[in-house]
């Protein structure tokens, strides 16, 4: 009667508490049990009401008679509770959250224990992330209890006998077919394609590790992980370094921060004598490499010669997983990087690729060559032909079950492209565009994605030349973006497979609870897939997209306001090429805007201010968005419409853009505010939101278009910004708002000297002292704009500054790309101040410090600030420098050498002044 009368039961609470506090005592067990479903719907039903706090008392005896029914068998009553205990997670209610031990703690037995079904361990294992989700801080904090979920997460990856790896592959269908063959593979387990004990507890462990602050996390899980990898258990090792690659997502930051320690055990377990072991290691190699970028490219000599050697390794697991750590390392690797191993790793995978009759391996062998592709560049080059071959063969299957492999083979030559460029590409163009053309003739959604990624990728390399299929293919992709992804159905009992299905929580139900509502996911993974081609085809075909225009610009804003978030931030980041597409047409690519004018006249064209405000105003509505990456996306966009199109474009929506902005900074904008208070403190709140950076480039982005307009906004927005440069942060958010400071020291100039002493100055001095060195390099980044911009002002702290930047020059450039930055910036500093004020400057002392550390090993932006400044002391024979000249020419050979990556214009005025020192 819950669902019907509900509303009307109000007034009998206490009464109905006190009954079924009674009934839950009963010594009669179905007493008990019709008591627990009772009170279960009735919970479930006013989870989300004040009155749940009147029925929270009786949530233990509730817990004891679940646990009788666990002890023995009754798994309809466990079942029926943990329902109950999924919709008592969400609530907001305290009284609620002063049972979560409990909770948990019987989840935590449910989990474990192997006599229920599979399907019900899985709903406990559900109640435990959705607790993580809702009430991270709280069940952070309680270290006992998350200790002893954690210990239960590893006991049950090591006591599985499935692959701990095997979470790369669930959505491969090859990867079944493939592998049931193997040893340890149950081609008739009945609960095929759903939950498995392994993937019920990484599935858990991955959420703890994404939601619950890492100061109470990282700990407890990474000296688990050291401490099995120590042991002579092979399932110990397996669960040890599978668990690692699980948080690397989650625990990203601190996991960065120690690579040091956490590399050297995952090279040992890659190079262990069990398979499954090397197996889990290639997966946590992979998903490190995805998400401890770019600091673990400094392992990219130790790295790809261990994967290089399990490609050959005798379990094909293994070697599909190999392929997936190449796909996910090279991505964001450099020529440099690659170059070493290139012609045999090519040759390797193209030999794999030939040999092997494994679906799922062919498919990671073809993302891996990708990948490698992108990162050799122009190197590339000379294995496109061989390569191209292979593929072709593959964009022709015409088998579904091929289809996967198919899309995969595309999607290299489009990366392919992205890597040598439009010269060697061309002659691939046209028969990669008829494969990916006749892959939308296929009923196939997943050859369709690949379809649009190749269309992408394509337009992004051929610009022009990709201008003749415009007509054809945007008002199919139009068509694609405006489809619904979603319809009501009659509702059906259903068994429901996967990790964490085992509770439908549907909301969508009709009145009548016949109806529900569901979403054809492979649509919406098209739709994003056509946002991306039809926002990368705008931007690269110029003036020929504009026929297109308004039809693009239409769909897109009102695809904007869909109720998918990857769909909704696919928009954000499409939107802003729709300007670049009118500014290539009615302004040759380019505006000439002056920073701060608005008075004057507007240097846009009537259709370009038109597009600019639509796109503008779609953008400002979606930082109000309730999703963090949408959020990002939309900063994102501003910052670049405005970039382009300059102060009159931002005019129009500057108040409501810039309100917008604080209150993602100071943390009151919807996306940041959950229904849930643990009432903490900010300062427990010490996790780092990347989507923050772009709320915080937005605002440089702010003053370099307003000009001095922005310094009004200072006394608001420095106290928000600051707090994220407080020690109690974790580095990126330091890092993230001295980097931010800098920035605004940058464009304002003399606008921050009110500011100077109380915020810029004491920031950069503390930065500089800081213990991270992106904090490091960013504050050295401020102080030398400050003094540029503050000219004279400042003059009397110089010592004060030089002895704070002294530190960074003795640092080892050769210990990582952020070391490197570092003395690059620190020298970049101390050039900024000789130029500002050279009298003020111990040239004696400070010239051969700043030779040293020349020339710039990684930040190459700051190359004409360090040999400008230099070129202009030797023009006026600054007596200093003549005596340091054998370094002189020293640093400018270097500077003008081939390998140099200094820009060409700069390398002939330094060998003018080198011809002056001979």
């Amino acid at each position: 009667m819950t669902d019907t009368i509900g509303v009307h039961l109000k007034p009998q609470f206490g009464t109905l508490v006190s009954l079924f506090g009674t009934a839950l005592q009963d010594g009669d067990a179905k007493v008990q049990n019709a008591s627990v479903k009772a009170l279960g719907l009735l919970m479930s039903y006013i989870a989300d009401e004040d009155e749940i706090d009147t029925f929270a008392p009786l949530l233990p005896p509730v817990l004891t008679v679940a646990e009788a029914c666990r002890v023995r068998g009754d798994e309809e009553i466990v079942s029926t509770t943990l329902d109950v205990l999924y919709d008592l997670s969400l609530s907001a209610s305290p009284s609620i959250g002063s049972h979560m031990a409990s909770i948990v703690k019987f989840c935590q037995i449910c989990m474990a224990d192997s006599n229920l079904e599979m399907g019900v361990r899985d709903s406990a294992a559900l109640v435990v992330a959705t607790m993580a989700e809702s009430k991270p801080k709280h069940l952070g904090r309680d270290a006992p209890l998350l200790t002893g979920i954690i210990e239960t997460i590893f006991n049950l990856i090591e006591t599985s006998d499935g692959s701990a790896a095997g979470a790369l592959f669930e959505s491969n269908p090859a990867w079944k077919e493939d592998f049931e063959d193997e040893e340890g593979f149950d081609a008739d387990d009945e609960n095929a394609g759903g939950p498995t004990q392994t993937s019920m507890a990484q599935g858990t462990l991955d959420m703890l590790a994404c939601e619950i602050p890492k100061k109470y996390i990282f700990e407890p899980v990474v000296s688990r992980c050291v401490a099995r990898l120590g042991s002579a258990d092979p399932n110990q090792r397996k669960a040890g370094i599978a668990c690692l690659g699980v948080i690397a997502e989650g625990c990203a930051e601190p996991l960065r921060e120690h690579l040091a320690e956490v590399m050297p055990h995952v090279f040992r377990a890659a190079q262990d004598g069990e398979a499954r072991v090397r197996e889990c290691a290639c997966f946590a190699l992979g998903q490190i490499s995805e998400h401890c970028q770019p600091e673990v490219l400094s392992y990219s000599s130790m790295i790809l010669p261990i994967v290089f050697q399990l490609l050959d390794d005798s379990n094909i697991a293994v070697q599909a997983t190999s392929c997936y750590v190449l796909e996910m390392f090279c991505e964001r690797l450099e020529p440099d990087g690659v170059r070493p191993l290139l012609d045999p790793l090519v040759k390797k995978l193209a030999a794999m690729l030939e040999a092997t009759t494994k679906r799922s391996v062919q498919e990671m062998a073809v993302a891996a060559l990708a990948a490698t592709a992108v990162a050799a560049e122009e190197e590339f080059a000379p294995y496109v032909q061989g390569v191209a071959s292979l593929m072709s063969k593959l964009m022709v299957l015409k088998e579904e079950k091929m289809f996967s492999l198919r899309g995969r083979a595309l999607e290299c030559m489009g990366h392919i492209a992205i890597a040598v460029g439009k010269e060697h590409f061309r002659p691939y163009f046209s028969s990669t565009m008829q494969c990916a053309c006749e892959g939308l003739t296929f009923d196939s959604t997943d050859l369709h994605e690949f379809a649009y990624a190749a269309f992408a990728n394509l337009a992004k390399v051929m610009e022009n030349e990709f201008a003749p299929v415009l007509g054809e293919l945007v008002p199919h992709l139009i068509t694609v973006i405006g489809q619904d992804e979603g319809q009501f159905e009659q509702a059906e009992d259903e068994d429901k497979g996967g990790q964490f299905n085992a509770l439908d929580d549907s909301d969508d139900e009709d009145e009548g609870g016949n109806y529900v509502m569901h979403i054809r996911t492979a649509i919406l993974e098209t739709k994003k897939g056509a946002i991306t081609a039809i926002g990368e085809m705008a931007a690269h075909t110029g003036a020929a997209f504009v026929p297109h225009l308004e039809e693009s610009m239409t769909v897109l804003i009102n695809t904007a306001d869909n109720w998918h978030p990857l769909v909704k931030a696919e928009c954000a980041e499409a939107l802003p090429s729709m300007v670049v597409s009118i500014v290539a047409k009615d302004h040759g690519g380019e505006i000439t805007w002056e920073k701060g004018d608005v008075s004057g006249t507007s240097p846009l064209s009537s259709a370009t201010a038109t597009v600019a405000n639509a796109v503008l105003t779609a953008l400002v509505t979606l930082m109000k968005d309730d999703d963090k990456t949408v959020v990002g996306k939309a900063c994102e966009g501003i910052q670049s419409v405005i970039e382009l199109c300059g102060p009159h474009a931002l005019s129009p929506v500057a108040n409501d853009c810039l309100e917008n902005t604080f209150n993602l900074l100071s943390k009151q904008a919807p996306c940041q505010l959950t229904e849930y208070d643990e009432e903490f403190g900010e300062e427990d709140d010490d996790d780092h939101d990347s989507f923050m950076t772009s709320v915080c480039d937005l605002i440089g982005s702010f003053a370099r278009v307003m000009g001095q307009h922005f310094v009004q906004y200072l006394d608001k927005f420095l106290p928000a910004i600051c707090f994220y440069a407080k020690s109690s942060r974790p580095p990126s958010d330091r890092s993230m708002a001295i980097g931010c400071i800098g920035e605004l020291a940058q464009e304002l100039g003399e606008g921050i000297a009110p500011h100077w002493d109380s915020v810029f100055f004491p920031a950069s001095i503390a930065g500089l002292g800081d213990s991270d060195y992106s904090v490091k390099r960013n504050a050295a980044f401020c102080i030398g704009v400050s003094c540029e911009g503050l000219k004279e002002r400042i003059t009397s702290q110089y010592s004060v500054i030089l002895t704070a930047l002294s530190p960074l020059f003795s640092m080892d450039a050769s210990q990582s790309d952020t070391t490197a930055a570092c003395i690059d910036n620190a020298g970049a500093a101390v050039a900024r101040m000789i130029m500002t004020s050279p009298a003020n400057v111990p040239m004696a002392q400070v010239l051969p410090v700043l030779l040293r550390s020349l020339p710039l090993k990684n930040d190459m932006t700051e190359n004409e600030t360090v040999y400008n400044c230099l070129m202009g002391l030797l023009q006026m024979q600054q007596p200093d420098l003549l005596a340091n000249k054998q370094e002189l020419a020293r640093v400018f050979t270097e500077a003008v050498s081939e390998e140099s990556k200094v820009d060409d214009e700069l390398k002939e005025k330094l060998k003018l002044a080198l011809q002056s020192l001979s």
